[in-house]
This record gives C-alpha cells, structure tokens and sequence, in this order.
C-alpha cells in the first residue's frame, strides 16, 4: 500500500487507496490486433507467426448491454427533463458515466483475460473526432462519435492488461480500414459497414476483422498476408455471408463487374 487518503464530498465520505505490485512479464508468443469500432464494440484477430488463422483466431466483443441500459437511462433523463422533476434528475446526473465505465471496464478485463502470451495492439484512432466535427455532411455520425468513449477503452485495456503482465502497444490506425490485408492495395470500398471489399485483388472481407489484421501485422516479424476462406473472410457475419458468390475474379454482386 503506498497511500491512504479519507476524502469528504458532497456529505459522503470516500478512501482513496493506492496500491501498487508487482507483475512478472510475460512470454510473448502472438499478437493480438484490436479495432475498435463505432457500431461493434471491439474485433480482435489473434496472429500467431507462420500458422494460418483459425476461426478460434477471430472475436468480437460487442456492447449491446451497454447501449440499452445507456438508451433507457437517456430516456429516463429526457422525461425527468420534460416533467421538470429536478431532484430525481440531480440524483442520476452522474449514473450515465458509472454505467459506461462499467462495461468499459468489463470488456477490457475479458480482453485481458484471453491474451495470455500475447501482445496486445490496439488501434487508436487519432484525430477522428476532430475530422468529423463539421464540414462533413455526415451530421449522424458526428453525433454517434460524440458518444464513442475510445480513448478510455484503450486505457482501460492497457491498465487490465499490466495487472496480468500482458504488454500492449496503441499504434494510429489510419488506413488500417482502408487497406487490404492479403495484398496491401488501398483500391478497396466498404460494400457496408461490415464488408471490405479490394478491387485489386478481389478479396471480400469482414471490415473489422480486416483493420485489426492490419493492425497487428506491424508488430509482427514479417508483414501479414492471407488468403481468405469462407469460414475465415466472413467469420459468422451475417450480412457477409449474403456475398458468398463473391471469389477472386468472379463478377462483383453489386456493381456487376469484376
């Protein structure tokens, strides 16, 4: 225990305590790419070097709990507001924040928690906010970024990754998005939100898993380039999994040519 503090605020007493140990690193052996999305919460692939990716490799973390206990409390707030209940609205002022926190906190601890031996990369998307503030003609996604709480969910992750010895690194994750994975070619379009789609080489993909393979592969020893599968480019997406005429070479479905 390195300090004890006894703190009074607002009528109500609180302990501050800070404890600090000691953690052995661990042997790293992979690299864990994460992206982290606006509409699924977080996609990982695991990247283990000169072994092929399995579907056990892929993972998404999604926030669907969160989201509805955020939209009820919202909902609450707005008929609070509309009442002119005052009191009751002071008393939940701060329960948004605690809930968000909370689920923030729990998928960082679920991600720590499967990345033993593993480093951890999670892509930072620096600058994002700021690029989509105004002038964009995208005010939807403006106010849905205003709501997006990346830069605590990167430290969270880092602050459970160190208690169990699992290094992480938060590189910039610009074009991860918009690069091929299986030939490096920035000739692609987002079909939707969750498909990838490489005019060079063909290759359709989950857009998700796509950005966290680019992610990860900086910090592997040789650049990551696979050849997609059915079971590994759509990995239980559902809506890629509507596309499955699609192969390297054959006719694109949606703009009827190759």
């Amino acid at each position: 225990m390195k300090s004890f503090q006894l703190v009074k605020r607002h009528g109500k007493y609180f302990v501050h305590v800070k404890v600090e140990s000691t953690v052995p690193d661990q042997p790293v052996y992979a690299v864990r790419g994460i992206d982290l999305g606006v509409k699924r919460s977080i996609a990982s692939v695991m990247l283990k070097p000169n072994q092929p990716l399995r579907s056990t490799d892929f993972r998404i973390q999604t926030d669907g709990l969160k989201r509805d206990r955020l939209n009820r409390l919202e909902k609450r707030v707005a008929e609070l507001r509309r009442a002119k209940k005052w009191e009751p609205l002071k008393r939940i002022r701060h329960k948004r924040l605690h809930v968000s926190e909370y689920y923030d906190r729990l998928a960082a601890k679920q991600i720590a928690a499967t990345s033993q031996n593993s480093l951890v990369v999670v892509g930072y998307p620096k600058g994002i906010k700021y690029e989509n503030f105004k002038g964009n003609d995208k005010p939807g996604l403006r106010k849905i970024l205003a709501r997006w709480t990346y830069g605590r969910e990167i430290r969270y992750i880092q602050e459970e990754c160190a208690k169990v010895g699992v290094p992480t690194e938060a590189p910039d994750e610009r074009w991860s998005s918009r690069t091929c994975h299986r030939c490096g070619s920035r000739h692609t379009e987002r079909i939707t939100q969750s498909v990838f789609h490489c005019w060079n080489c063909e290759l359709i993909y989950n857009a998700d898993y796509n950005s966290s393979i680019n992610i990860g592969s900086r910090f592997m020893p040789k650049a990551t380039t696979r050849r997609a599968t059915d079971d590994l480019a759509y990995a239980r997406n559902e809506q890629a999994r509507e596309i499955v005429a699609c192969e390297p070479g054959s006719p694109h479905p949606f703009m009827g040519g190759s």
